[in-house]
């Protein structure tokens, strides 16, 4: 059985605050000013953000979910409607999404290059009747066009990067070579916790026997086929295992919650050529949410502050080490819950999103 993460949500509103300054020096990373957000309709959510450039970055979510009261104890949900936006020239622009319904939402936007971005999302119909099921977008410069799917399914993951363009989908994974598909492989039959992709023959699939199952497994793709690989258990077991990232066929990252501790803790864990291993996060995070890899190699991983909760919690993977980096608080916010990161290319600058205990959602960079 394979079990598709839901996006996280973010809050309900908008945050209205400065604009943005001079891109800043690599050791200032985490040095977080807050980002206007465009007039967005509440409900208003923003799951994800990627940059291709400091004039291509990306923000993607949904506006205007409205929930009805039907009953003391009972309500509908009206969807929302579907959100990409792009910061280019200090500003956000707004393209035509083709073939997207109203009530719609997106998901990922994978920013490949300035003029080449893929997003992902949902039809959600109107709460009751109308079109549901996946939609892919890929970005022509001046809209976003509506790109058929390799198979018939009820869902969708993309990943596009400067490596290839993946999607998966129900019959398992497609890469998109000269605007076409070609079948790669199908997925292992797990209860499916997170994947990456790197290559079409290093895949990962981190899962667990069972929805309700504590304990880690992991399967490699290799080309030819799928290989269940040894897995040092982390602490607690585990069940909340959030993002991936493949560096090289013998590294690869990563990163959750585990919530059978209290406070709850985060979970890094690392493949090393040989065996997934558990790796103790530096102190003071309660969450993992988000781990990426900028272009000159460093990675980075998103989470909670358990001891600052205003600020983003941000640790470095520096010298085989992982390293705290000090942020920023939210002005006049008390909890950050930060989802979404993303690393400029060419500057290094840091974008991420998340919701805050007041207001939301907010977008925060370093740059």
């Amino acid at each position: 059985m394979i079990s598709w993460k839901a996006p996280l949500a973010g809050a309900a509103a908008l945050l209205l605050a400065a604009g943005l300054t001079s891109p800043a020096a690599a050791a200032t990373r985490g040095d977080f000013r807050p980002v206007s957000l465009p007039f967005f309709w509440p409900n208003n959510y923003l799951y994800d953000v990627d940059a291709a450039s400091p004039d291509s970055v990306w923000i993607s979510g949904l506006q205007g979910e409205v929930v009805i009261p039907t009953g003391p104890f009972t309500s509908k949900t009206i969807p929302g409607n579907p959100v990409v936006r792009r910061w280019k020239n200090g500003g956000w622009v707004e393209y035509d999404l083709q073939n997207l319904p109203e009530h719609a939402s997106i998901t990922d936007v994978d920013a490949v290059a300035p003029e080449d971005v893929w997003i992902g999302g949902t039809r959600l119909g109107d709460g009751t009747t109308g079109a549901r099921g996946p939609y892919l977008g890929h970005f022509t410069g001046s809209r976003f066009e509506e790109v058929a799917l390799p198979a018939a399914s009820k869902t969708l993951t993309v990943d596009a990067s400067a490596d290839g363009v993946w999607v998966t989908v129900d019959s398992g994974v497609y890469r998109r070579t000269g605007g076409t598909w070609t079948h790669v492989t199908t997925l292992p039959n797990v209860y499916l916790r997170q994947f990456t992709i790197r290559a079409d023959d290093d895949i990962w699939v981190l899962s667990t026997p069972g929805q309700y199952d504590r304990t880690l497994e992991a399967y490699h793709w290799d080309g030819q086929s799928w290989t269940q690989v040894p897995v040092d258990q982390p602490p607690e077991g585990i069940n909340g295992i959030t993002d991936m990232v493949a560096v090289s066929p013998t590294e690869a990252w990563a990163v959750g919650t585990s919530y059978h501790t209290s406070p709850a803790s985060p979970v890094l864990v690392r493949w090393d050529g040989t065996a997934w291993s558990s790796i103790a996060p530096p102190p003071g995070l309660n969450a993992l949410t988000r781990i990426v890899k900028g272009e000159d190699g460093t990675l980075w991983a998103l989470g909670h502050n358990l001891d600052e909760p205003a600020k983003p919690g941000l640790i470095r993977y520096s010298g085989g080490t992982w390293e705290r980096v000090a942020t920023t608080a939210v002005p006049n916010r008390s909890n950050i819950y930060a989802t979404a990161l993303a690393v400029v290319p060419g500057t290094g600058a840091l974008w991420t999103l998340g919701s805050v205990n007041i207001g939301g959602p907010a977008l925060l960079t370093d740059g």
